[in-house]
């Protein structure tokens, strides 16, 4: 049967990409899946990640990103690639351009798995295609939902069931499902709380509430995010604090980030605004946080 987990990283920052990542696998015997998965360390990634280092989450996506799909991932460029994003879709990001030059750890491959790997994929939502879409109209919530629809639709194949980690606060998910599967039945099963599950001509999608501990590859998924992100943040730290030696690094959340654009200045960062900072219609943020 096949297995998919899709989770994101990054919904709520003002700097730095949205990043959605799905997994597949297919397996016999999902218990012992689940077992081999957890003993190679895969957790929710906010229980993997520590501020300072990212070789915890590393440990996990390095390998797995490399089992799900069969290449080798060198570079946070091979990882990227992996979500979709191209050389040519950061050529005006000056921050991302030592993408190929930032080297991933080597670490050993993992061989022992009880499941046949189904692949990877996702989304980086950088802030000025961010910002692009909520001028069209788009709110945050259904421009999220647009990338976890689109990797919903490429999983595929077998009679499957996938996980998604809910989506905020979002309960319900039949009417957004029949657009994205216009022609299929879709069967709602249960809209509680913590858990709402439909079947999709035999697909069985569930949007649980921590769905990371739900699903080992809904989890994976959430590493994979999340460690895409933590790069892609790391190279704009490179790039600005090297203009900047004296500032200090930002990891993006609203706070945090208001203090990093007043000390990097309007004069020196204004001309990005668009592709620095996610737009949803607050003032420019160049004043004291």
């Amino acid at each position: 049967m096949r297995h998919a987990g899709i989770d994101e990283a990054g919904y709520g920052p003002l700097l730095g990409p949205l990043v959605v990542a799905s997994t597949a696998a297919e397996t016999d015997d999902w218990a012992a899946f689940t077992s081999a998965l957890l003993a190679h360390g895969v957790r929710d990634s906010k229980s993997i990640h520590k501020t300072g280092s990212l070789l915890p989450l590393a440990r996990v996506v390095v390998p797995g990103v490399q089992w799900l799909t069969g290449f080798p991932i060198e570079t946070a460029a091979d990882l990227f690639a992996v979500l979709g994003e191209k050389p040519e879709d950061r050529a005006n990001l000056p921050w991302l351009a030592g993408a190929e030059e930032l080297l991933l750890p080597d670490l050993p491959p993992w061989d022992d798995l009880p499941a046949i790997p189904r692949g990877c994929a996702g989304h980086l939502v950088q802030p000025s295609v961010y910002n692009a879409e909520r001028r069209a109209g788009i709110n945050k919530a259904d421009l999220e939902w647009r990338r976890v629809g689109d990797l919903l639709s490429r999983v595929d194949g077998r009679p499957q069931d996938t996980v998604v980690d809910r989506l905020g606060g979002r309960r319900y998910y039949a009417d957004l499902l029949k657009l994205q599967f216009p022609g299929l039945p879709v069967t709602i099963l249960e809209e509680a709380n913590h858990l709402s599950r439909y079947d999709i001509a035999g697909h069985a999608v569930s949007f649980a509430v921590g769905g990371e501990s739900v699903s080992p590859l809904t989890a994976l998924a959430s590493c994979i995010a999340k460690y895409s992100r933590e790069l892609q943040m790391e190279l704009l730290n490179r790039f600005w604090c090297g203009k900047l030696p004296w500032l200090k690094p930002t990891a993006g959340y609203p706070q945090d980030a208001r203090r990093w654009l007043y000390q990097v200045g309007q004069g020196l960062a204004g001309g990005w605004r668009d592709e620095l900072v996610r737009n949803d219609g607050e003032d420019l943020p160049w004043t004291p946080p």
